[in-house]
């Protein structure tokens, strides 16, 4: 807020993207882990559960809500472990890459990123920790990856950004 200017959104740079997703990355292996530790049968139906519901806005046409599962995803796994500073901490990170997707990524990677969600879960599911972390990790990577950071984006107005 910018007193008598109004609002504005701050356009994330290319360092400040790399950035987000370097801590995602170390945050997020961590957080698998623990999760694990603490993993009961109701934890893992509560993770299929929210996976379903994925997989049926991807079906569907609100591209919001798709894209607010699919960050919300990472969260949900971070209360399932019971670690609610994390959950807060990953709510500030995902909201930072939604915005950067939406201002730098190529092309819709969305269904790709519900399929790693699955396999996560699965890895999860089979007590996998090694695998487990090693899917979060190389999801994270390949959203990264999916971003064109030489892609000029205005920073002076963010509807443009996203246009």
């Amino acid at each position: 807020m910018e007193p008598a200017r109004g609002a504005f959104i701050a356009a994330p740079t290319v360092e400040e993207a790399r950035q987000v997703f370097q801590i995602r990355r170390l945050l997020e292996a961590e957080m698998v882990r623990e999760f694990l530790r603490k993993m009961t049968p109701a934890r893992l139906k509560a993770l299929r559960e929210h996976v379903a519901r994925e997989k049926a806005a991807l079906n569907g046409t609100d591209a919001s809500e798709r894209q607010q599962l699919l960050g919300d995803f990472h969260v949900r796994i971070a209360e399932l472990a019971d670690n609610a500073v994390l959950a807060q901490i990953l709510r500030d990170l995902v909201s930072r890459s939604s915005l950067i997707t939406l201002m730098y990524q190529r092309d819709s990677f969305t269904a790709h990123s519900q399929e790693e969600h699955v396999e996560l879960v699965r890895a999860l599911a089979a007590k996998d920790e090694k695998r487990a972390v090693k899917l979060m990790e190389e999801h994270l990577r390949h959203v990264e990856d999916s971003l064109a950071f030489d892609r000029t984006v205005p920073t002076h107005d963010i509807s443009l950004a996203l246009a």
